[in-house]
């Protein structure tokens, strides 16, 4: 999941091809963001990306991978690197980016499941199918055992049904009724592989 980089430090990190990376700050702690630029015969340079205060910014995606330097200023900042990167975690608050929606049958993606709220208006019933295990896998730096939570909000005529894909099973009742949410957890099992548990 999400890395520190810890105040006054700095970080350089590789974005794999195809990918971003979100970074984080509360309040007047900001970070700054770098792309380091390489030339033949001749020293890396950085290019200014942006300053992150009080919220949370992504860059990227890269399409040939990049070289990533994040500077934290007086407190620490959080970052994570993913297809669909999202920190979920900083001190003790969240950042809550936009919700997702889903008011179709269709892919439950893993950037709306990450957003960590998932929302459903529609009069027909909804089966949302959650990423299989690999794209999972390539959405976020996850290590076995890491789990994030998510909500899903049903508020249309008909349950909204949460359902099972290659590599990421369901375990327990995956149907929000109409007028409810559902709270779920997945976890990273092994490699290509989730768990997603509902649990309340």
């Amino acid at each position: 999941m999400q890395s520190i980089v810890y105040p006054n430090g700095n970080v350089s990190i590789t974005v794999p091809a195809a990918e971003s990376v979100a970074v984080a700050t509360i309040g007047s702690s900001q970070a700054t963001v770098y792309r380091e630029l390489g030339y033949p015969n001749a020293p890396p340079t950085r290019s200014l990306l942006g300053v992150v205060q009080n919220g949370q910014t992504v860059f990227g995606p890269y399409a040939s991978g990049a070289t990533i330097i994040i500077e934290a200023g007086a407190d620490e900042v959080m970052y994570e690197v993913g297809v669909a990167p999202v920190v979920l975690w900083l001190k003790c608050y969240a950042l809550q980016p936009d919700p997702g929606v889903l008011n179709a049958t269709g892919a439950l993606t893993a950037a709306m499941m990450l957003s960590g709220i998932v929302t459903s208006t529609t009069a027909a019933a909804v089966a949302g199918t959650v990423p299989t295990g690999a794209t999972m896998d390539l959405a976020s730096q996850f290590n076995v055992g890491d789990a994030f939570d998510w909500t899903v909000i049903a508020t249309g005529a008909n349950a909204f049904t949460v359902t099972a894909a290659s590599g990421h099973t369901i375990v327990g009742t995956a149907a929000v009724a109409t007028a409810t949410s559902g709270r779920f957890r997945t976890r990273k099992t092994a490699a290509d592989t989730f768990v997603t548990y509902r649990l309340a």
